[in-house]
């Protein structure tokens, strides 16, 4: 593979004028040029050995990207450096910021370079491990060269399975896509529709050309996000539109006229796009974050509810309980007609619904209607997509909520089943959070000396894990795109100093969960490295060279053995969480209960999934085994379901008290189960749970014990194994989760093999927070 090093720009080129900028302080000002010099000499210094290490030709396709890493971060600080005003006033945005140290601010160009010169230095001590031929790293795919496909479990290259990546607002240039991912896309929305139904031609023209310009440089997949932002002539002709209106989809989902606009925007554009893209693989993005909170203090729930929607819960209360003296038995109510429930007479921003109904019929009849409108409305989105976009029926994602599995709300609408098996290609944006970042109140749970994460954990983890296990579970072989991946920041947290070995841990146990695609958010620099005034970006990944090198070169190490990375993500699952959407509903503290439970079995590295009452006949009773949560509402149906599986059904807590509406059940929830635990947080469930199923559980591949430096066993290390396709040997990978070491010890009579070092290891590894290995294990 020629070399694409970027070398024109900016190597040494930091140069400062003879007069001295009051914005940094003449101290700084000193420092700066001391960095500079330094950084020019690091850079070219590292040219070199790149040079020879290509004549010798070896791998170098990591330190390229550390060399593109760094020319991208010497434009971005020299930028910053001349217009700290302007840094300032973008990073004061930030609603937070009076809580920030102003240090983050005042030296963000110093702390630029000297992350370039720390970024130069590690990519040179992996150079010199190579050029001594002390290190042989897998070469990635070049994935700007090749026919990109969609297949089961992953995207294919040339029949061989990649991982394809960019980051959110990337510029779209060589030295970005070679650091960052080969990644393309466009955008559209009903407010690029004229007042006769037909598109802007100047803006769909513009999108084809740009679609073109991305095919000429083999980008794939192109993905073309659907925004929900209606334009200045809908909303002053039709205002009722906006009445039902939430954060990301500004309008109402049950209006005709919008679902008309709809059809007319793919109708007037897709068919243009899709002939555009060639051979290249195309993807339906139909919605960013959609939530459609209706609770009372929910996000944006005060714009309220169309009448419209209204009419249509009563049209859907009248199909379900048939007469009004049906429906008051239930709800113990005297309602003399369906237009008095819920809502009467109230103007269209009072109409949210009371949290303290939870737990009641309406509360479940509402949440169940909204579900459905919801769903029905994703399900049309799909439609008229795959029906304009020229015989392809390119795959349908959803960025949802990273937090819809986990957080313990279901007033937003969103049918986690239903929409998991409705996606071709599963879709949202995953949040993990490392220790020692600032959090600014909504993970007070981490805090806890005893059973938060901080407590135990290298990096809040678990939400990420949770979500792609649940939905790799229901759809093992459709693909995970994260197009929002929260990994280096978001609302709640900023952390100003990422490590690389976070980086590296986080994505791997992400692409080892079933990670298909990634995005991480944010990039957020112009091509002339200025920061983009949209968004702050104080703390975020646009000001943080080490964190974003981590992310270029594991991304291609990801690649380099994605076949291995495939194959360790189970297709099938031994043990799964019986996930039951009444409790989740009505329930506050259901998530809560399946979230320590799915910590405490992932912590015992059982092959752990979910499975629901949908899904429960396709379970083998021989060899699987169901966990239920404590669940108090659960269906007549539900029960049923769960009753008729022969398999082995292990209680952890109470359950079954209620039906869904929350009238109480007679006695009689599973007559036999195979085992009945209290409940508990995490890790105090570890050792009752291996107990009862240990002698259960399938063997590994591989006997591994994991313990602390002191010898004492311990928990923290994820892992997962699978056979080799081509050798019959084992795979192995470690990630050390932990805030503390740990000690992985292998049979000594086993041969193994880092994989990502190419060489032969001993049997006993020692493992630093964050460490991952890659194995391979032979007899």
């Amino acid at each position: 593979m020629k070399m694409t090093l970027h070398r024109r720009n900016f190597i040494g080129g930091l140069v400062v004028g003879g007069t001295v900028l009051p914005r940094l302080g003449m101290a700084n000002e000193a420092e700066w040029k001391h960095l500079v010099q330094r950084l020019a000499a690091k850079k070219e210094r590292l040219a070199s050995m790149i040079d020879e290490a290509q004549r010798k030709q070896l791998c170098i396709d990591y330190a390229e990207t550390s060399f593109n890493v760094i020319t991208l971060f010497q434009q971005a600080a020299q930028h910053d450096h001349d217009h700290m005003d302007r840094v300032r006033e973008i990073f004061k945005t930030y609603g937070r910021y009076p809580k920030i140290d102003p240090v983050h601010t005042e030296r963000l160009p110093l702390t630029e370079l000297e992350g370039c010169i720390d970024v130069a230095e590690s990519a040179m001590a992996e150079l010199e491990l190579q050029l001594a031929r002390k290190a042989r790293p897998a070469a990635p795919p070049d994935l700007g060269q090749g026919q990109m496909e969609l297949a089961p479990f992953a995207y294919r290259l040339d029949g061989k399975p990649v991982f394809p990546s960019s980051l959110v607002w990337a510029p779209e240039t060589d030295i970005h896509r070679q650091a960052f991912g080969h990644m393309g896309g466009g955008y559209l929305q009903i407010s690029q529709l004229e007042p006769d139904g037909t598109p802007d031609p100047r803006n769909l023209q513009r999108s084809i050309e740009r679609t073109r310009e991305q095919v000429e440089k083999n980008v794939a997949p192109i993905v073309y996000l659907m925004g929900h932002s209606p334009g200045k002539w809908q909303q002053e002709k039709h205002p009722e539109i906006l009445h039902g209106g939430r954060n990301f989809t500004q309008y109402d989902i049950d209006s005709p006229l919008v679902r008309g606009w709809i059809k007319n925007l793919c109708e007037g554009m897709l068919p243009a796009l899709s002939k555009a893209c060639g051979d290249q693989p195309m993807m339906h993005l139909v919605a960013n974050e959609p939530h459609f909170a209706t609770a009372k203090g929910g996000w944006k729930a005060s714009n309220g509810l169309s009448d419209i929607t209204l009419e249509k819960f009563h049209r859907w209360l009248e199909a379900k309980y048939e007469s009004i003296a049906a429906l008051n038995q239930v709800y113990g109510t005297s309602h003399s007609g369906w237009d008095e429930v819920l809502f009467h007479n109230q103007p269209v921003g009072n109409r949210q619904i009371d949290p303290r109904l939870r737990g009641t019929p309406v509360w479940y009849d509402w949440n169940r209607f909204n579900q459905e409108r919801v769903s029905d409305w994703f399900t049309y989105l799909k439609e008229q997509s795959q029906a304009n976009d020229a015989g392809r029926k390119a795959p349908m994602s959803i960025k949802m909520l990273g937090f819809t599995l986990s957080r313990n709300t279901r007033d937003g609408g969103m049918d986690i089943e239903y929409l998991t098996k409705l996606q071709d290609v599963m879709g949202a944006d995953l949040r993990v959070a490392p220790s020692g970042a600032q959090f600014f109140g909504k993970h007070e749970e981490g805090m806890d000396p005893e059973t938060g994460w901080q407590a135990h954990y290298a990096y809040d983890w678990s939400e990420q894990s949770m979500y792609l296990d649940f939905s790799k579970s229901l759809c093992p072989e459709k693909v995970f795109y994260d197009s929002e991946w929260h990994g280096f920041g978001a609302v709640s947290w900023r952390h100003f100093g990422m490590g690389r070995a976070y980086v590296r841990s986080a994505l791997w146990l992400a692409f080892t969960h079933g990670m298909g695609v990634i995005k991480p958010w944010l990039w957020g620099r112009g091509e002339d490295g200025a920061l983009s005034s949209k968004t702050d970006h104080v703390g975020e990944l646009a000001t943080q060279p080490i964190a974003v090198d981590a992310f270029g070169r594991t991304m291609k190490e990801l690649n380099a053995h994605a076949e291995h990375v495939v194959a360790l993500v189970p297709a099938r699952r031994d043990f799964l969480i019986y996930y039951c959407e009444e409790s989740a509903i009505q329930d506050e503290g259901y998530t809560a209960g399946f979230k320590e439970l799915y910590e405490a079995l992932k912590l015992l590295n059982l092959n752990v999934g979910f499975t629901t009452p949908n899904e429960m006949g396709r379970l083998d009773a021989a060899t699987q085994t169901v966990l239920v949560p404590p669940t108090p509402f659960i269906s007549t149906n539900s029960l049923e379901r769960l009753k008729a599986f022969k398999g082995r059904v292990v209680l952890v807590g109470e359950s079954f008290g209620k039906n869904e509406v929350g009238a109480p059940r007679a006695a009689g929830g599973i007559p036999a189960p195979f085992a009945t635990l209290k409940h508990d947080h995490s890790f105090a469930l570890v050792q009752p749970l291996e107990t009862v199923l240990s002698p259960v559980a399938p063997k590994p591949l591989v006997a591994v014990a994991v313990t602390d430096k002191g010898g004492r066993k311990a928990v923290g290390v994820a892992m997962g194994q699978a056979t080799d396709a081509k050798s019959g040997n084992m795979l192995l990978v470690l990630n050390n989760l932990g805030k503390d070491p740990r000690v992985v010890s292998i049979d000594p009579d086993l041969k193994v093999a880092d994989l990502i070092h190419h060489r032969k290891i001993q049997n006993r590894i020692k493992l630093q927070p964050c460490d991952v290995r890659l194995l391979m294990v032979a007899m």
